[in-house]
């Protein structure tokens, strides 16, 4: 067996020497150093000129190392380019053991008087720190970077994580002109790939390496990925290919299982001292429960007790995660991450006598769950679930402002998997909580085309969260200097802020206000827009085609009502039409209301996306749903002079 191992190593090593970059370093082409602007993206502000990757692995009769090569260069265009020059090496560490980087070079080539000045980075500027539990960040900057700059690295990354084969990205937030990479596998190694993304390889090849393959991968001419509204990660939609190891087959050895399954990782975290162990043991708290539930008979009544106590007490420190630190540590510097802060809310409920399951899922900023691909990674956050007859209630303690049963907007991302000795699988994490808000104006136009009154504001759900958050960060004062800063022709005589901190009741504020400037006179008529506020004054779907869902995480409502008393001396000229507009299955409405007594009118408008999520094929009638909202809203009442 050692002489097969040995004789793989020499084999597998040897091809993957042998595969070269497109590009030698430091030999740059004039045309590149002299380029101002991407031909094929003019409004690019860099672009990677290349990025060459390979992936192989180092196997010998005592071990097995993943190693990684990068070559990079990049162009700056303009400016807003420069952040490019600003690097991070994701270094995963588990343990005592973490991946290193070697051969790192980074260069910066600029053209001064005809001439290539190169600068290269000293070793002083390479530092390194936390990204979160399990990574690190080996960060450079490059040095002398301006516009029209190339910079370019290279570096080797080492790794006993071979399991963690690595992806490739193809597609970035910049043009890419030409992307390729190399991933060797040996034929032992049992390896899922899946490619994601709208754009097609250009070319793809597979050669047999002795008994292995490498798989070699070129994309060209690769657009930059533009961010669309109402998207969930990034990450799920460049193009990109992903590895997941399933098996390995070592020669003279048992079939080895490493992607496992959802059931195999769910005994894992039962018998996980930072998880479920976490829960039922912390014994600590039990005092503190005891104290803090002390006459309260009812499930709820303990659930929100307890809610409320781990909220006020535990600060989140902005971290995601599904691992907690010692209970007992997070409990004395009163921070902690996600984790630290749910896991301890767990473990409370459960010395209540609150049964309390775990749910892991995968945060809308870290990409939704390929269910056919169990592995762990991709989940990055966990929360606790509560049953009362029979109904599941989710619980979530790292914001302040935020009620039982409501999860933060963050985990609203398809289904969250449950760890449990009770139950099992997946559960929806689709929020029934809206993102609500309710304008209500009582206004007076006078001659001149002023308006004066009050105007209410009703924040319900998700919109009272953000609201509530904004006014506690920043006080009153600077709460409505903030929101008044963008209304230079509202003159506030007075306002009034209700339940800021009654978070299980509607968030209020009432202003009265007069309004300058808002209608236009024109002779002897007067141009009314009877929006004051709330108004849809621009579509966010701007492209004609799209190529990715719109997901709106939870439901949206938008209601608004005002009567507006007219000048004696006016009369109604024109007035917009009541309308209504609706998508099938009633996935979005909107309704438009305007009536007349006598010389005041009265309009209401209600504009609701029932439906979360709407697939490609649904986006041009969602798209003109909206054209239509901001064409109405656009309408304005005209009064002529009697």
């Amino acid at each position: 067996m050692n002489k097969l191992l040995f004789f793989v190593f020499m084999v597998y090593s040897a091809a993957a020497l042998a595969q070269k970059a497109p590009m030698k370093y430091g030999d740059i082409p004039m045309d590149d150093l002299t380029m101002t602007t991407y031909s094929k993206d003019s409004s690019a502000s860099a672009v990677v000129l290349f990025d060459y990757g390979k992936a192989y692995m180092s196997i010998t009769t005592v071990d097995v190392k993943l190693n990684y090569e990068r070559h990079v260069r990049i162009k700056i265009l303009k400016k807003n380019g420069l952040e490019n020059a600003d690097v991070g090496i994701p270094l995963f560490h588990s343990g005592s053991a973490e991946e290193k980087v070697g051969k790192l070079k980074a260069t910066t080539y600029n053209l001064e008087n005809g001439k290539v000045v190169e600068t290269v980075m000293d070793k002083s500027g390479i530092f390194k720190e936390k990204f979160n539990r399990n990574i690190n960040l080996q960060k450079f900057t490059f040095p002398n970077v301006k516009e029209g700059s190339i910079i370019e690295y290279t570096y080797t990354l080492y790794s006993e994580f071979w399991t963690n084969f690595p992806n490739w990205q193809f597609q970035k937030d910049i043009p890419v002109r030409h992307s390729e990479y190399w991933a060797n596998i040996p034929d032992f190694f049992i390896m899922e790939k899946y490619m994601q993304g709208y754009i097609s390889p250009t070319s793809y090849e597979v050669k047999a390496v002795g008994s292995d393959k490498a798989h070699h991968w070129i994309m060209k001419d690769v657009p930059a990925f533009k961010a669309e509204p109402f998207m969930t990660s990034e990450d799920d939609y460049v193009s990109k290919i992903n590895f997941a190891l399933a098996y390995v087959n070592f020669p003279g050895q048992a079939t080895r299982e490493i992607m496992g399954s959802w059931d195999k990782l769910r005994t894992e975290l039962l018998e996980s001292q930072s998880f479920s162990k976490a829960v039922s043991g912390s014994n600590f708290l039990k005092k503190t429960v005891e104290e803090i539930i002390a006459g309260k008979t009812e499930p709820m009544q303990k659930i929100e007790t307890i809610h409320t106590y781990v909220k006020k007490t535990l600060e989140w420190n902005g971290e995601k995660d599904k691992y907690a630190d010692d209970l007992k540590k997070v409990m004395e510097t009163k921070k902690g991450t996600a984790a630290d802060i749910n896991i301890t809310l767990a473990s409370m409920l459960e010395k209540a006598g609150i049964d309390v399951e775990l749910v892991l899922l995968s945060t809308r900023d870290h990409g939704f769950i390929r269910q056919s691909y169990p592995m762990e990674e991709q989940l990055n956050y966990v929360v606790c679930l509560v049953r009362l007859d029979g109904k599941p209630i989710f619980l979530d303690a790292t914001e302040k402002y935020i009620p039982v049963g409501v999860l933060p907007e963050r985990c609203l991302n398809g289904e969250g998997l449950i760890i449990s000795k009770i139950n099992t699988g997946w559960i929806s994490l689709d929020s029934k909580t809206k993102s609500r808000t309710v304008y209500s104006a009582d206004m007076t136009l006078n001659s001149e085309g002023e308006l004066k009154g009050k105007l209410n504001i009703s924040r319900d759900g998700y919109d009272a969260l953000e609201m509530r958050e904004d006014y506690h960060a920043i006080g009153e004062k600077e709460y409505l200097k903030d929101y008044l800063g963008a209304k230079a022709n509202w003159m506030v005589e007075k306002s009034e802020f209700q339940n800021m901190k009654e978070i299980d009741k509607v968030a209020k504020e009432i202003h009265e206000l007069q309004i300058n400037e808002h209608a236009s006179l024109a002779g002897d008529a007067i141009y009314l827009n009877p929006f004051v506020t709330g108004q849809l004054e621009k579509n966010p779907f701007t492209l004609e085609t799209r190529e990715y869902p719109v997901n709106y995480g939870s439901p949206q409502e938008v209601i608004y009502s005002c009567r507006i008393a007219l000048p004696d001396s006016f009369a109604i000229d024109e007035m917009p039409q009541s309308k209504v507009f609706m998508l099938p299955g009633n996935a979005a409405k909107y309704m438009y209301n305007v009536s007349q007594m006598g010389n005041t009118i009265s309009i209401t408008s209600s504009f609701q996306i029932s439906k979360t999520l709407f697939v490609q094929n649904d986006y041009p009638h969602l798209r003109e749903f909206y054209n239509l909202v901001v064409a109405k809203e656009a309408e304005q009442i005209v009064l002529k002079k009697k």
